[in-house]
């Protein structure tokens, strides 16, 4: 039984919406009521500890393999642990697992590591993609993500036979969709007049805080459709017994295709009143 749940993406570019994923993933685990905690180990551009302050931020020492071990003692204190490392640690990271035999001491502790993937079109990337899935193999989750804003395609991904080893493998996807340009920008904006890194789920709640109503409603919608996907992937997010909660009151049924029929053409008119 899974009990404990750490979210970790694994590669070495960076730019790639990682930051962007664990703050949605922390907003939407608020929203569902989930115990987390999360670290911030880009001591640099501080992305995640500064849109949310409980996420702690770690500077690693020269010594870093010891404050990953510092880190991954901690994970059964939370249901879920998020981790957002800085993209230049990647090998580190991989060693740090490997020094300390996380997978097995995991698998013994109830812990479930869920890897995320970041496709792009880069052959480096896929190429450390690909060796990933084969150093883990089956014995963790993965959840590949598609960011739209950062990567609006993934020739090299879709129908590679990468892909179909994730799929072998049970992975699932979560598409990040690209949030209108101008309301992107107006975010800008607001943080700058606000002088605060901005909490979505705040931000749209809080009718305290203006907001032009067009750029609200179309955050609201984005967000909605973001936790949609993250209700019906709990189970790749959240340890077992979260994820059935979550998915018993919150996963929406698939919505049914509706299929139009052609009808003839003038069918729904009326031909009496023409003659």
């Amino acid at each position: 039984m899974i009990k404990h749940r750490f979210t970790l993406p694994l590669q070495s570019k960076g730019n790639v919406g990682k930051s962007t994923q664990a703050s949605l993933q922390i907003f939407w685990m608020n929203a569902r009521n989930v115990s987390w905690q999360a670290y911030d180990l880009d001591s640099d551009n501080r992305t995640l500890s500064r849109a949310i302050p409980e996420a702690k931020l770690v500077l690693l020492s020269e010594e870093p393999e010891a404050d990953f071990l510092k880190i991954f003692r901690t994970i059964p204190e939370r249901s879920v642990t998020v981790l957002d490392p800085q993209a230049h640690f990647f090998r580190v990271l991989l060693h740090s697992m490997d020094f300390a035999h996380f997978l097995d001491w995991g698998a013994q502790s109830g812990i479930r590591t869920t890897v995320l993937l970041f496709p792009v079109d880069d052959l480096s990337v896929m190429d450390e993609l690909a060796e990933i899935v084969e150093k883990f193999g089956d014995k963790v989750d993965y959840l590949v993500i598609k960011n739209r804003a950062k990567a609006p395609k993934t020739r090299m991904f879709d129908g590679s036979q990468l892909e179909k080893e994730l799929a072998a493998l049970g992975a699932a996807t979560l598409e990040i969709p690209a949030l209108l340009s101008d309301t992107r920008n107006y975010l800008s904006l607001l943080e700058v007049e606000l002088q605060q890194p901005l909490n979505l789920l705040e931000i749209i709640s809080d009718k305290k805080i203006k907001m032009d109503l067009f750029h609200r409603l179309i955050l609201e919608d984005w967000v909605k459709k973001m936790f949609e996907q993250y209700d019906r992937l709990a189970g790749y997010l959240l340890p077992d017994e979260e994820a059935k909660r979550v998915m018993e009151k919150w996963k929406k049924p698939p919505e049914e295709n509706k299929e139009f029929s052609l009808q003839r053409r003038g069918a729904k008119i009326n031909l009496s009143n023409l003659q």
